[in-house]
């Protein structure tokens, strides 16, 4: 990587800072920071580079250069001062800081002029230099010819700020340092190295700090050998601390060291370079502003996130970025913030570099200086354009049909409670028409359910041209829509529009390379002058498309509230078993399903039952069939499906492993995201490979849409969950259908079973039925066994699964354990199995 020349004066070891013309600083590098003990952030930007040194404002060597001092300015603030010799128009000058820690410090100052392309000057850049260790020689050094040589090394020894230590080399067979021994130390270095100088004189450095690098000794045995002093950073592993030293040689064989602890410095800079690095590399943008506003510095992400060039931003407010989406409310009240709690967070708009408008999420905090007043302000910007699209996107795919673009039922309530409220605002009236297409499903099963869709998205096409602005078409189901037509004079202004309808939907569509013809059938009711409730209205408007289906299809019919007092009660009843599901006042019951000759439990299906309140525990035959063609039946067959799930994995945990099957009703299986929602039952329930999970399909449901639920099988079974055909028997029991369905298993239909013993055709079906799923390598499972001799029979004929009150009932789920534990298969079915492998 390059490095600017900001770069090089930002991390250079050596304490520098750079001002610009107007003497404010520009530039206050890490090593400056460390020294002095004040941040970059305090100083930039501020006019205030004397206050590290001095208790009054004053100029520093750097304002006497950009002001053109003279010499005698220069001979005014500095007592020790000179030209440089080697940079015209630089000086250099030292002085001592009594504040500094540590008894003080002596510093050495090095400026010179910085001047722009044309040679003008538009600024100063200043360096400051420890030179404490020096100067104590120095002056330990002229002290030395007033005091006797003993009196020189006690005060060199005992006063100097830095550890100083004598050594001895210790040289190898070979004449190379191998070890060095302390010959004197003093105070200074027992503080700094937590030594005494009783524990070390005279010792050996590997005895007493056996890990010590060789380098070290390396290095100090050439000063030793050589003569030539050395001056270097190093750290010591057996110490933990590093280290400024500098090396010289006061006798041969011998050297001696000063050093000084720069840990805190070097940790200091250690964590400068992470932040610095946390500062680049981050990937939310960042921006430091002054007080002011005015941008003090960016990072890559803040450039890569606006547009802008870092030149282009340093020294501008970030007003810059404005979109004018907020007025001027929106600001006040964060800055307002900003002044009461010191920090604002939210969304806001801001425009790129190329005038595109981006939301992002920004955090501003203030950051405060010693005296609790604001020095900076730091902004996190993230962009989230992308969790603004992701959002848009689950908004269309929530309230959207994803085949035709219309809106779906829940977009369809939000719509049509508007519709009510402005109706009854402006006295006009509503139509709500469910519209249903004939003939859709041979389309279907004759040309596949690519070409069903091409003929829904074409027909979406055509409902929308014919409806008004103000209107609504959504579709609530597979070949289900439903029109809101909205701001209608009297009861037959929609007449119009209906017929029109009826004529769009009749003419052919152009579906893969076929022309093919479907009508429609249309159920219309009013508002305000049927009902107040919008579910009603869409129930009745269902029920008058059904009407219109009777009185012979491609038409309408305006529902008539003396036409159906039965579908009232029916529709209150359905709100009762939806309260009831809403109340969880059902329950499950398992039955099990044995091997009647191996004498094993297979499993147990799942059967609902209705705690109703006042009526006691009632079958499924007293309240599915009338919730069977509602969307009542998908949340009921949901509660199902999760509340089995939920029993197995109790029993599971208990030791008990087994499968369950839980009935699927066809309304349900049509249902579009059957097996996604399926999917998140399992996740929820945290079961892999379908956790034993088997759903039964009545045989008829599977027929009156084969491709569908072979598909839907297919993509059970790769959830891990099998199928079986229940009620198999009852319908077509087509080898066709048979072959082209991927259940596991088939269950013969109990009215079969119950009567084979007495009747010659049932018994001779059910030996059909387990000759076929022997042929297409099903499992067979017989249920209704009420008697003994009903399982003698089906072992005779084959058939080793069976499930009946004739091996146990219904019964709870806290009950089965113990039943599975004491059940034994009747003797007269074991000594049939004995005796017997099947027909």
């Amino acid at each position: 990587m390059l490095l600017t020349g900001r770069d090089l004066i930002e991390w250079s070891p050596v304490a520098t800072f750079v001002i610009d013309a107007d003497r404010r600083v520009i530039q206050w590098n890490q090593a400056c920071a460390h020294l002095t003990g004040v941040s970059a952030p305090t100083m930039v930007g501020t006019c205030d580079q004397w206050r590290p040194f001095y208790a009054e404002a004053r100029p520093v060597l750097a304002d006497l250069i950009v002001a053109g001092a003279t010499a005698a300015d220069f001979a005014h603030y500095y007592a020790n001062w000179r030209r440089s010799a080697v940079l015209d128009g630089a000086y250099e000058a030292e002085d001592h800081f009594p504040h500094f820690p540590g008894g003080g410090r002596w510093l050495a100052f090095a400026a010179a002029p910085v001047h722009g392309p044309h040679g003008e000057m538009i600024g100063a850049i200043e360096t400051i230099q420890d030179i404490t260790a020096r100067k104590g020689a120095a002056l330990a050094r002229a002290a030395s010819g007033r005091l006797s040589s003993d009196d020189r090394f006690k005060i060199l020894f005992t006063e100097m700020i830095n550890g100083f230590a004598v050594h001895e080399i210790l040289l190898d067979d070979a004449g190379r340092p191998c070890d060095y021994r302390f010959l004197a130390v003093n105070p200074a270095f027992e503080r700094m190295t937590g030594l005494r100088a009783e524990e070390v004189v005279g010792r050996r450095v590997r005895d007493l700090l056996p890990d010590t690098e060789a380098a070290w000794i390396s290095r100090y045995g050439r000063v030793a050998l050589t003569g030539e002093a050395d001056a270097f950073e190093s750290y010591s592993s057996a110490l933990d601390k590093h280290f400024e030293v500098r090396a010289f040689c006061p006798a041969p064989g011998q050297f001696a060291v000063t050093f000084q602890d720069i840990t805190a410095r070097k940790r200091a800079e250690t964590r400068l370079k992470l932040i610095a690095s946390v500062f680049e590399h981050t990937q939310e943008g960042i921006v430091i502003t002054d007080p002011q506003a005015a941008i003090i510095d960016v990072n890559d992400a803040f450039v890569r996130i606006t547009g802008y060039d870092r030149s282009e931003l340093i020294g501008r407010t970030p007003a810059i970025l404005k979109s004018g989406r907020h007025g001027p409310d929106f600001y006040r009240a964060m800055w307002l913030s900003l002044h009461e709690e010191k920090v604002w967070r939210g969304e806001i708009w801001n425009r790129r570099k190329n005038g595109e408008m981006y939301p992002e999420q920004l955090t501003i905090s203030a950051v405060l200086d010693d005296q609790g007043a604001t020095s900076h302000y730091v902004g996190i910007v993230t962009d989230i354009s992308a969790l603004k699209r992701q959002a848009a996107e689950l908004e269309r795919i929530a309230h959207f049909d994803a085949l035709t673009g219309l809106p779906n039922r829940m977009l369809l309530h939000d719509r049509l409670h508007q519709a009510m409220a402005r109706a009854q605002r402006e006295r006009t009236r509503l139509a709500v028409c469910f519209l249903d297409i004939d003939g859709f499903k041979p389309v279907n099963d004759g040309y596949g359910h690519g070409a069903g869709d091409h003929l829904l998205v074409q027909l979406a096409e055509r409902l929308r041209a014919e409806v008004r602005g103000n209107d609504t078409v959504a579709r609530v189901g597979g070949d289900e829509f439903i029109l809101l037509l909205a701001d209608l004079s009297e009861p037959t202004a929609c007449v119009e529009i209906l017929q029109r309808i009826l004529a769009t939907v009749g003419r052919p569509f152009d579906v893969a390379g076929q022309r093919l013809s479907v009508t429609a059938s249309i159920g219309v009711t009013l508002f305000p002058d049927r009902s107040v409730d919008s579910d009603t209205l869409i129930r009745q408007a269902d029920q008058a498309m059904y009407r219109s289906k009777q009185l012979g299809k491609n038409t309408y019919f305006f529902y008539d509230d003396h036409q159906d007092t039965a579908g009232f009660e029916r529709q209150k009843a359905i709100h009762r078993i939806e309260r009831a599901l809403a109340d969880g006042e059902f329950v499950l019951h398992y039955q099990p399903k044995v091997d009647m000759r191996q004498g094993q439990v297979r499993g147990v299906e799942a059967l609902i039952r209705w705690h109703h309140p006042d009526r006691g525990l009632l079958a499924p035959a007293e309240f599915l069939p009338l919730i069977e063609d509602s969307d009542l039946i998908v949340a009921v067959g949901d509660w199902v499906i999760e509340a089995a799930l939920h029993q197995l994995v109790v029993w599971q945990n208990q030791g008990l492993r087994m499968g369950v099957s839980v009935n699927v009703a066809a309304r349900h299986l049509q249902w579009p995201s059957f097996v996604a929602q399926l999917a998140v039952h399992l996740g929820r329930a945290g079961v892999g490979d379908g956790g034993g999970l088997e759903i039964e399909i009545t045989e008829t449901a599977a027929i009156n849409d084969l491709a569908h639920v072979s598909q839907l099988i297919e993509e059970c079974r790769q959830l891990g969950v099998q199928s079986a055909l229940d009620d198999f028997g009852t319908g077509y029991s087509s080898l066709t259908y048979l072959k082209l369905l991927p259940v596991t298993a088939l269950k013969i239909d109990k009215s079969f079973i119950r009567d084979m013993l007495r009747d010659a055709e049932d018994r001779a079906i059910v030996a059909g039925v387990i000759g076929l799923a022997k042929a297409f390598d099903r499992a067979v499972i017989a249920e209704g066994v009420e008697t003994v001799e009903h399982g003698l029979h089906l072992l005779a004929l084959g058939c080793d699964l069976a499930q009946g009150y004739g091996i146990a009932p219904p019964m709870s789920p806290e009950r089965l354990p113990d039943w599975i534990r004491q059940w034994r298969p009747d003797p007269a079915w074991t000594a049939a199995s004995t005796h017997t492998d099947g027909p």
